[in-house]
């Protein structure tokens, strides 16, 4: 059975490994980069804390020795269902059966300007670029003794964590007093009248109250219309001077010339079923960000964009190829809930087990995350190392120099 998988993030890479050595399946993994980045880490290589090889794994080293996993780079252009055909950026594939793992990217909802101007913080080379510009910002500031002002724009997990990180690295610069004139300030806007808006109240205040105690401005009810000449410009009239814009307000899919336009939902996602099979195709599956997937009971608005839905559905699928080619009946994907955590102040978190009803919050939270953290790793080998370097990640030095 000839198997592509194209992404080889958390979805992508757990298919492909639970289909190892399964001579059944001979599975190519396609990706526009060498190898797998371990996501949860980006906001510690902006923090300089760690490097872009403390958080990536070559997927030619970890296929090495699994003789029916064979990687190749190149970008997904066009996907041609009829004919069983991939258009890479390189070339053309065939396949007998193809899953689409490409993951998300930021969602600018058609602001041009934002789009073109803001940052985003999804990739390593967003990280770094993030970091680099920073520290040009610092040094400039501190120059011309002048007021800085940095804009988070969106309240959600990815805006609060980010804020969290902002305030770490100006906490690292005022101790070392690396730039004594810097005069900064954080600014978080969520245009929902609170932030974390899909969480519990007793989450939504913890979070406002951790990061107010780290000198974050909070604007609710503040919608962002558009950035221009260097201003953050808001529905209300209102604006604030800014540099520094850093865009975590939602995310969406990639979409793809081929399939019929009821595939895709309205965040480009496509549409799948209970088994991950894209509506209106027989061998195509969309696992991970990629998919939209209800469950009418648990989730009726789709499964959460998370890694271990991701993974979830990543080994799910590979079990299903294998009683695909035993005939036998296929599994249902059903979500297994193992928490979520969102930092929310230094060595401070909100953890929260859904299915129990239980909730932690701060240093204790913090450190239940540092373990969830040890889920997606790819390899068992990874779970030690990669530990070791989350708590390094949180305690060790930030690396912000002139």
């Amino acid at each position: 059975m000839k198997v592509i998988i194209v992404g080889g993030g958390f979805a992508g890479i757990n298919l492909a490994l639970s289909l190892a050595h399964n001579i059944k399946f001979q599975v190519t993994l396609v990706d526009k980069n060498d190898h797998h980045f371990f996501t949860p880490f980006l906001y510690q290589l902006t923090k300089g804390v760690l490097k872009p090889d403390d958080i990536s794994f070559p997927f030619l080293k970890l296929f090495s020795g699994k003789e029916n996993l064979k990687f190749h780079l190149g970008e997904l252009v066009e996907v041609m269902p009829s004919e069983n055909k991939l258009i890479l950026s390189n070339g053309i594939l065939e396949y007998e059966y193809l899953i689409l793992a490409t993951g998300s990217v930021t969602r600018f909802s058609d602001h041009q300007n934002i789009a073109e101007k803001a940052f985003s913080l999804k990739t390593e080379e967003d990280a770094l670029a993030l970091k680099n510009h920073l520290i040009k910002q610092f040094a400039t500031a501190d120059v011309s003794n002048r007021n800085l002002k940095i804009v988070v724009a969106g309240g959600g997990s990815g805006g609060v964590e980010a804020s969290v990180m902002l305030a770490e690295i100006l906490d690292d610069v005022r101790a070392k007093q690396k730039f004594p004139n810097l005069k900064p300030e954080i600014y978080l806007i969520e245009k929902e009248d609170s932030l974390l808006p899909a969480m519990d109240l007793k989450s939504q205040q913890n979070a406002y109250n951790n990061l107010k105690e780290l000198g974050v401005n909070i604007l609710i009810d503040h919608f962002v219309e558009d950035y221009s000449d260097n201003s953050v410009l808001f529905s209300s009239g209102e604006k604030i001077e800014t540099t520094t814009l850093i865009w975590t307000a939602g995310i969406k899919s990639r979409k793809y010339n081929g399939f019929i336009s009821e595939a895709y939902n309205a965040d480009d996602r496509l549409v799948v079923d209970d088994y991950n099979k894209v509506i209106g195709t027989y061998n195509v599956f969309a696992i991970g960000d990629m998919c939209i997937q209800r469950n009418p009971e648990n989730f009726p608005n789709g499964y959460p964009q998370m890694a271990s839905v991701a993974m979830q559905q990543g080994q799910n699928l590979a079990e299903n190829f294998q009683l695909m080619a035993e005939r036998k009946a296929l599994k249902e994907f059903v979500y297994n809930d193992i928490g979520t955590s969102i930092v929310t102040g230094k060595r401070i978190a909100i953890t929260s087990f859904s299915k129990s009803n239980i909730h932690f919050y701060g240093k204790t939270a913090w450190f239940i995350r540092v373990f969830l953290h040890l889920r997606p790793m790819i390899q068992e080998g990874n779970r030690l190392k990669m530990l070791f370097r989350g708590v390094y990640g949180h305690f060790g030095k930030v690396i912000f120099n002139k």
